[in-house]
């Protein structure tokens, strides 16, 4: 194919001679009659047009006579310069404009034969009838010119000679027909457990139609000795796609995970089986399998059960009194509620009582799911499920946090790696809430940290200052201010957004993008809300809202559900 040139050169001659073919036809409608001009279809390196002295003889049925000529898109002068040819296989188009007194300008530019999409994915026909008198053109010579544009792949014959039979029997010309389409990467699935018995749903799981589903755990589920638990099954590859140029498309590859059998589980990597080795229940921690002990206590952790340190999983039938602590290495069902005490679990964690107290702390490996918070302190590895409300609570979570439509979340921190759906948000006279999606709850409390830290380190220099005098060259000035403009350096270095370890920008971006804090109650004016290193206070109330970043992740942008 011959390349255009870099620069437009004009050329003024006495005479432009065109030498392609064009004419009109009238077709008789029901009480009209239409006009179409069609066009000879040229090939590339075809001389469409050229220039001649006015004594030179010619030949052509049209000249142009003392005009500028312009090579259009698609077109090119030859080397000598006499001559104007066409790039590629497609439809001449003379464009002719006065130039006040410098006489006529001609512009001619070729219509491509067939238009290829910016992604290589498609390409679309344009065909003209026909000229009277000449050979209709066939499949395989079109195909030729096709294959001389590019196009190796995907390409319906059945298509062109339907457009080829239109063309010619009923005079039309023929626009955009979609003729050739390349096929999509096909992606790799991920590697999964497929559990070989009931677990359960999982609470916090987005179905099908959107809703959350909000069934209560199933726990203590109860194994043999050499029962099957689960299988992994590997990742795929999955498939290449291919482009109408004929050039490979990669597919995303599926994840591969580590699986880890703890306790009384064993993992075979060769055949993927999940055993147990001993009797005992289950506690399924994202990737993490294990087979533990049961340890039941029928009433309240209090005095008369001392704090619980267990390798088990636990089962409290009562509450867990201020002041006492429970750590449990597997799942961890507590038939009351916490009150200012300590909650560890490396499991996953059901509370069906709720959780207050400033003085709680919750820590958890996997999931949690409760009917409150009140001032508590609440960090979880997974999914956290409040069901009715969260009162001043400082929840944070690795994963998804959910709460159920009617619920109500009122001030403090609500935080989560995943997404964020919620009740009701605020009231006319609460403190304002903290809203994050997308957001490290370790980095953040690593920003409040040092955030706070500054200001005492402020405070402290300003006390310093008053006491001896306002002199910055005084020696605990120069050190305090030193110390304070590198504090505030690491403050601004601290990247909020949930990432992986090996994530690139645009794998960062995607992440960001799919962040979404969802509303489907009110939620109140002086309400902070965050979504990675983005954030945005709302300054009037509103209802039914997600809010999610713009497209160039500057922004956080309500969007109606």
């Amino acid at each position: 194919m011959l390349k255009a040139t870099e620069q437009t050169p004009t050329f003024t001659a006495s005479s432009i001679t065109i030498c392609f073919a064009t004419k009109t036809l009238f077709l008789e409608k029901e009480e009209s009659v239409e006009a179409v001009e069609t066009i000879e279809l040229v090939r590339p390196g075809q001389i469409i047009a050229t220039l001649t002295s006015e004594n030179s003889p010619t030949t052509a049925t049209q000249s142009i006579h003392n005009a500028v000529l312009i090579p259009g898109p698609n077109t090119q002068f030859s080397a000598t310069g006499d001559s104007l040819l066409a790039t590629i296989a497609g439809y001449p188009q003379i464009t002719r404009k006065q130039s006040g007194n410098e006489g006529e300008t001609v512009i001619i530019a070729v219509t491509p034969l067939v238009t290829i999409s910016p992604d290589q994915m498609e390409a679309s026909l344009t065909l003209y009838p026909p000229l009277p008198g000449t050979s209709p053109l066939q499949v395989d010579a079109l195909t030729e010119l096709l294959k001389q544009a590019g196009i190796r792949y995907g390409l319906n014959k059945e298509i062109l000679q339907g457009c080829l039979e239109q063309s010619t029997a009923e005079q039309k010309i023929i626009t955009e027909a979609l003729i050739a389409k390349g096929s999509q990467p096909i992606a790799g699935l991920d590697a999964q457990l497929r559990f070989e018995i009931e677990i359960g749903s999982i609470p916090g799981k987005v179905l099908g139609n959107g809703k959350i589903d909000f069934h209560e755990r199933k726990m203590f589920i109860s194994v043999h000795k050499g029962q099957l638990i689960a299988t992994k099954v590997p990742a795929t590859t999955g498939t290449p796609g291919t482009n109408i140029l004929g050039y490979p498309i990669p597919q995303p590859q599926g994840q591969d995970f580590t699986v880890s059998a703890v306790d009384n589980a064993g993992y075979d990597e060769e055949s993927g089986e999940i055993r147990a080795i001993k009797p005992g229940v289950l506690s399924v921690v994202k990737n993490t399998i294990k087979v533990s002990s049961q340890l039941t206590i029928p009433g309240d952790i209090n005095f008369s059960t001392g704090n619980i340190e267990a390798n088990d999983a636990v089962n409290i039938g009562g509450s867990v009194l201020p002041g006492f602590q429970v750590n449990a290495h597997g799942d961890l069902k507590i038939g009351g509620g916490v009150r200012s005490a300590t909650v560890i679990s490396q499991g996953n964690v059901l509370i069906q009582e709720g959780v207050s107290g400033k003085q709680t702390v919750m820590r958890v490996t996997g999931d949690v799911d409760i009917p409150f918070v009140e001032q508590a302190t609440i960090t979880a590895g997974g999914t956290i499920i409040i069901r009715r409300q969260a009162y001043y609570g400082r929840i944070f979570a690795g994963g998804d946090i959910h709460c159920q439509e009617e619920s109500k979340v009122i001030g403090g921190i609500t935080m989560a790696g995943g997404n964020l759906s919620l009740g009701n948000v605020g009231s006319d006279n609460a403190v304002p809430a903290l809203l994050a999606a997308g957001t490290d709850g370790k980095q953040y409390l690593r920003y409040e940290a040092l955030l706070q830290e500054i200001r005492e380190k402020e405070d402290e220099l300003e006390r310093c200052l008053q006491l001896h005098g306002h002199n910055s060259q005084l020696p605990f000035h120069l050190s305090m201010s030193e110390e304070l403009e590198e504090m505030n350096s690491d403050l601004h270095k601290i990247n909020l957004a949930t990432r992986n370890k090996n994530d690139t920008p645009e794998e960062l971006a995607t992440r960001l993008r799919s962040r979404t804090i969802t509303v489907h109650g009110q939620i109140f004016a002086g309400t902070l809300l965050r979504i990675g290193n983005v954030t945005k206070l709302l300054e009037t109330n509103m209802s039914s809202k997600k809010f999610t970043l713009s497209a160039d992740l500057q922004e956080i942008i309500p969007l109606p559900l």
